[in-house]
This record gives C-alpha cells, structure tokens and sequence, in this order.
C-alpha cells in the first residue's frame, strides 16, 4: 500500500517485441514464440511496457482488448500518441483507410500530411479513432499515460503550448 503522496515505481521497457530484444535469445524462454505468448511472459517479469507501435498507426480496438486479457492485473500500458498528434510529418498510408480519402488533398509532393494542415473534422475524428483504440486499456485500469513525443523544432512558442494543453 502506498502512502499518499506516493506513488507505486514501475518497471519496464520500450516493447515487449523489440526485434533486438527477440533475436538476443537472453530474455524470452524458447517456447515464447507468439506475440501473445511474449506479452504474457514479459508481463510476468515487468510491471509496465511503453507502447511505440502507436506512434506508427492507430492501432485496431482489438489489440487493446487482447493487451488488456493477456497481463495481469495492474499492469501498465504506457502508450505513445499516434505520430500526427506530436506535429511530425505523417504518411498518408498510415492513417486510417476510412480517412485516408478525405486526408489525401492536404497531402504534400511526397505523400505526408501535417496535422495544421488537415480540417478541424478529420483531425477530431482521428483523435476520437485513438481514444477508442486505447479505451480497452483505460476500461480495464491498465493505460498508464499517453506519451506526446515533439520533435525538436516544437519549441516553447505560444501557439506550439497551446496545441500541448489543447492535446
């Protein structure tokens, strides 16, 4: 039990299928073999994980609800926000394929879109995709916070923290 004031210490790492972590053969037991499998056992050793496939694509609905079955109560997700959120240049085939019609006019010449650059609308209906994709984690007590990584020329600018306290 903590004290208040205190909070718990929580212990993990960057993903639980990191290639690197996989093909060094030192961590995973040799019948961990699935993802569902190594989440299991990393779990079983760790107390949280920091999700980056996130950044990348905004996951399926499904992956929260099967991350959320397959740990153990209190286990922690900490999950990054999808790339666009943190103002990086996003490729159009990462978004969304029901979106993806509506992004592709604010497309630049090499298939990016920039999230100042897209319709208030569809930028809602992103951020509503990624809450609902991470809900599952948040229903089951086991989404830890929601990691917005700038890239270095977000400065401190009056309109760049606006942005980080509407985010």
């Amino acid at each position: 039990m903590t004290s208040p004031g205190r909070g718990r210490i929580l212990v993990g790492t960057a993903g639980w299928a990191d290639p690197t972590l996989i093909r060094s053969k030192r961590f995973y037991p040799p019948e961990a073999k699935t993802p569902e499998e190594r989440l299991r056992f990393y779990a079983s050793q760790f107390s949280m994980v920091e999700v980056d496939s996130t950044f990348y694509g905004i996951p399926p609905i499904d992956n929260a609800i099967l991350w959320a079955q397959r740990t153990p109560p209190g286990f922690v997700f900490d999950v990054k926000a999808f790339r666009l959120f943190s103002l990086h240049q996003t490729p159009l085939k990462v978004l969304p394929s029901e979106v993806r019609g509506e992004a592709e006019a604010f497309a630049n010449s090499r298939g990016n879109v920039y999230l100042e650059e897209l319709p208030d609308g569809l930028v809602s209906d992103l951020w509503q995709r990624f809450r609902d994709s991470v809900a599952p984690l948040r229903s089951a007590g086991k989404l830890g916070y929601i990691l917005l990584q700038f890239p270095q020329w977000v400065t401190k600018r009056r309109h760049n923290l606006r942005y980080i306290e509407k985010a």
